[in-house]
């Protein structure tokens, strides 16, 4: 899943700001890696700048606040885009600058140079595959390697020009020397008898990560994969109280049909309005979904005469972890009392009439809806709404359509107004991991990171909200919440 922000940022094609921490200046800074989901990327971005010194940004009562120091913040990507998080943005990433936040809340970090590698590529159970690995967990869904940035003291060359990027924090303007164009490399992960390799000779940055965001907590990613190793082996966890938003996204051909079913008169082509938003039971995508009905389903299922394409995501993907749990009860609906169903997996059922994709991230689901074109052909897929669509006819050919008559994105901007309000359900809460084998200057950056995600100026992100359980108010907290626990109703 990649976060798309409000374009609340201006590439400005000048020299890089004259402080810019540089990859030269980066030898002998303190590397650390940070892997997991996608969706907060921008959020953990915006909090890593908070801490640097000469960073200005609102602190959570809305104050402007500019901490001392000289601000000298660089990043480091493979995308032209904004910056990370922004629309586009890959799922390789590396942030840079001195730390010095004058109220010492980055602990061991501070006065320090630091780079930050962010790996979001996988699914955001990936917050705890280095840590299973290196624990000798063997569950076929864990990945055997991960990429990150190429070490960013070796990328005196290899990068585009750096520029000036004017980027927000907390909406508050700052000047982030950009590096793009910037190579990645691979590392294999360490087992319990292998140690971790890159392919890159002489990248000595980390090859294990200190830990990340997940999705959804890991009880239920443990429960939907298999995994036999408790979290309590290889680290903790920690609540984040942060709401993330979830929609079924349908392509154009489908959406039309599921307009002209239930009457939307005028909306032809429309795809922007709530008016013209038509609605999706619940119901009808558990039939897709659920494993049992494989060997039967079609586009007949909405009245098509073609094929029908299910784009899910892999079984690391929080987003996947997500949609089983609202349509197939999965794993909250188990032990003696049952109900739940199995998720079918990829491959082509009922003479080709069915066809199941297994994407490794959004930008994979959206190629499926938008190239789902065939006569009577439809598609669906879960995305969360940090995403966008865009209805032109350049561009993408879906759009989120309401679930049991709520809209998911359409009654705001930012796409989470139902849900802050209770209206709309499918939203889970983060979880932040903490890797057992992370070094005190890990822990400590992790730890910095989440307590500014409870700083609702900086988390007003599109898809994102706050939950009751941070204890802040503001026009992006919600009332409700669920305790990191996704398996849990919403309460207040």
């Amino acid at each position: 899943m990649k976060l798309h922000q409000t374009a609340l940022a201006v590439l400005a094609l000048a020299a890089a700001p004259a402080f810019a921490l540089t990859p030269a200046q980066a030898v002998g800074a303190t590397e650390l890696w940070m892997t997991g989901a996608s969706a907060n990327q921008g959020a953990v971005f915006q909090g890593f700048l908070s801490l640097c010194a000469g960073a200005t940004y609102k602190d959570a009562a809305g104050a402007i606040t500019t901490n001392p120091g000289t601000f000298d913040a660089s990043f480091f990507q493979v995308a032209a885009t904004l910056y990370p998080g922004s629309v586009g943005s890959n799922d390789q990433a590396a942030y840079a600058c001195t730390i010095g936040t004058g109220d010492g809340r980055a602990g061991s970090l501070e006065g320090t140079k630091v780079v930050l590698y962010h790996t979001v590529q996988g699914g955001s159970f990936n917050a705890y595959s280095p840590a299973l690995k290196l624990a000798g967990d063997t569950n076929s869904n864990l990945p055997a390697t991960l990429a990150r940035t190429k070490q960013v003291s070796d990328l005196t060359t290899g990068c585009a020009a750096p520029v000036n990027q004017v980027t927000p924090v907390s909406g508050q303007n700052n000047n982030v020397s950009a590096y793009r164009a910037c190579p990645v490399t691979t590392v294999t992960l360490a087992t319990a008898s292998t140690p971790a390799s890159v392919n890159v000779a002489g990248d000595t940055a980390p090859t294990l990560s200190i830990g990340g965001y997940s999705d959804t907590e890991y009880l239920i990613n443990k429960l939907n994969l298999g995994i036999a190793t408790d979290v309590s082996t290889i680290g903790s966890t920690e609540a984040t109280n942060l709401g993330q938003v979830f929609a079924v996204a349908v392509s154009y051909p489908l959406y039309a049909k599921l307009q002209a079913d239930q009457g939307l008169v005028g909306c032809t082509g429309n795809y922007t309005s709530i008016a013209c938003q038509p609605t999706l039971p619940a119901a009808a995508y558990t039939a897709v979904a659920n494993d049992a009905n494989k060997d039967f389903t079609s586009a007949a299922a909405f009245g098509g005469t073609g094929k029908l394409n299910l784009a899910r995501r892999a079984p690391t993907s929080g987003t996947q972890s997500a949609s089983n749990i609202r349509f197939l009860g999965k794993p909250c609906v188990a032990g003696e009392a049952g109900g739940s169903f199995e998720p079918a997996r990829v491959g082509s059922y009922n003479g080709g009439n069915f066809v199941i994709s297994e994407q490794s991230g959004t930008s994979g689901v959206k190629t499926a809806l938008n190239t789902a074109t065939g006569a009577g052909e439809y598609a669906l897929g879960v995305m969360s709404a940090e995403n966008t669509p865009a209805p032109t006819a350049s561009a993408d050919r879906w759009a989120f359509v309401k679930l049991d008559g709520v809209s998911p994105n359409l009654a705001d901007a930012f796409q989470r107004q139902t849900a802050i309000d209770g209206n709309y359900s499918m939203w889970y809460e983060l979880e932040l991991f903490k890797a057992a084998t992370a070094p005190t200057e890990g822990l400590d950056l992790l730890t910095a990171v989440n307590a500014s995600l409870a700083n609702p100026e900086l988390t007003n992100l599109k898809g994102l909200f706050l939950t009751a359980a941070s204890g802040v108010t503001g026009t992006n907290v919600s009332s409700f919440y669920r305790g990191t626990n996704s398996c849990a109703p919403m309460q207040r």
